[in-house]
């Protein structure tokens, strides 16, 4: 994994306002508000796997995934490494990270080639305190990622090795997947299998005989560093 190797882009101003608009707390902002927070925000690119915070850091920041992706990645005493599902293009995450001045307790990791928007938690504050009516905004947004935490590390806990797949897929669809101009209905997640066998705390083996079954199933297709996932079956899948 490599240093904190960045470098700024740059990125338009409507591209930006975009970007926001993927979140109903900036959605929520006033143009004089968006206009403040367009000049507090600066923009990155990564060209490798670099760690952008480290764990012991204060995470006073909020990111948005432009390209690529963000990994939490947890490591034990022992030097054992954990990583939960990525958050991918177009969503937000950090803000709880804007009102608890506690240290990291696991890395920030973007993957190459990933192309990142980060905002000062001192923007968001001030954002806040000028307009307290975004704060249950910014705990909708807390409470959906709390939730997907929470319904992860119950399939963990008590599911069987197959239902812990199947989560996965869906928890990636929610937070890691684009969709597929070329191939309708499919979403597209950027990720290895090692890393798959990392979210699942499984051996590689053991994880890819599992994404094979799901395979077959017509859940998912496994390509070169993504996984395709049908939508048609997610879908399938929530209505049980």
């Amino acid at each position: 994994m490599s240093p904190n190797r960045q470098s700024q882009i740059k990125v338009t101003d409507e591209q930006l306002k975009d970007f926001l608009k993927c979140s109903e707390v900036f959605n929520a902002c006033k143009s004089e508000d968006v206009d403040y927070i367009l000049k507090q925000l600066k923009t990155y690119h990564y060209d490798n796997e670099t760690v952008i915070a480290h764990r012991e850091d204060v995470g006073d920041q909020i990111r948005f995934v432009i390209k690529g992706s963000l990994n939490i990645v947890a490591t034990s005493l022992d030097g054992k490494e954990v990583r939960f599902p990525p958050i991918g293009p177009n969503r937000w995450i950090g803000w709880i990270s804007c009102f608890d001045d506690q240290a990291l307790s696991h890395d920030w990791v973007a993957t190459a080639n990933s192309d990142i928007i980060v905002i000062p938690g001192i923007a968001i504050r001030k954002l806040c305190s000028k307009n307290p009516d975004l704060y249950p905004k910014i705990m909708a947004e807390i409470n959906r990622q709390f939730k997907l935490l929470m319904s992860w590390t119950e399939f963990v806990s008590l599911h069987s090795l197959s239902a812990r797949a199947s989560m996965l897929i869906q928890i990636l669809a929610q937070i890691s997947a684009t969709p597929m101009d070329d191939k309708p209905g499919w979403l597209q997640v950027d990720v290895t299998q090692e890393h798959l066998a990392s979210f699942l705390n499984l051996s590689r083996q053991t994880a890819n005989k599992l994404l094979v079954g799901l395979e077959k199933d017509g859940f998912i297709s496994i390509g070169y560093r993504k996984i395709l996932i049908n939508t048609a079956y997610l879908r399938a899948q929530a209505d049980k």
